[in-house]
């Protein structure tokens, strides 16, 4: 293996917390299928009906002309709050939920360090475009097979076509709960 191929390290601990039996799992510089394989069976989500909220907390893009700044803070102002409600089946339960740890494969993406345990997950993801530029974002919160919240900071440099030397700075909160099972016109 060459230097640069992930070194994934993992601890399937039992934790002691609450009496439960949750593996733990700790990655460094590993992919987001590494990440996503690891915690197959350390979060197993509920199936049924789920609603998701993102909050886009702030966003700040030094550099960017106060006319483009205010359009922006408007838009973000409508945009600061969305919900959406999604039927998680069985079928999507049992695979590596890649898309939660940040997407699929290949997107130039790698986890400096992710944890989870105890239900608390502490992860730093950096991303490299082909289009040039990097993307740094720091995930923390909580994960159970029934709900979830996390908290995003993530910082953006040197992206093509962005004012301020192409930087970008946001804060977002996602929070997801099961909120019952599915409607019968979309189970299975």
């Amino acid at each position: 293996m060459s230097r640069f191929t992930p070194l994934m390290l993992l601890s399937p601990l039992a934790l002691a917390a609450c009496g439960g039996s949750e593996p733990a799992v700790k990655a460094e510089n590993a992919s987001i299928d590494q990440v996503a394989k690891a915690t197959q069976d350390a979060v197993k989500m509920e199936p049924g009906q789920w609603q998701t909220q993102i909050k886009f907390v702030s966003v700040d893009v030094p550099g960017m002309p106060k006319a483009q700044a205010d359009m922006m803070g408007q838009q973000m102002a409508k945009m600061s709050e969305q919900t959406a409600e999604t039927c998680v089946t069985p079928e999507m339960v049992s695979k590596p939920p890649s898309e939660m740890f940040g997407g699929k494969a290949g997107n130039g993406c790698t986890y400096e360090k992710f944890e989870l345990a105890g239900g608390k997950v502490d992860a730093v993801m950096t991303c490299k475009p082909q289009t040039g530029g990097e993307m740094k974002a720091t995930t923390t919160g909580t994960l159970s097979s029934t709900s979830y919240e996390l908290a995003s900071d993530t910082t953006m440099s040197g992206m093509p076509g962005m004012p301020g030397n192409g930087g970008m700075t946001m804060k977002t909160q996602i929070i997801g709960k099961r909120i019952g099972d599915c409607p019968a016109a979309t189970k299975g």
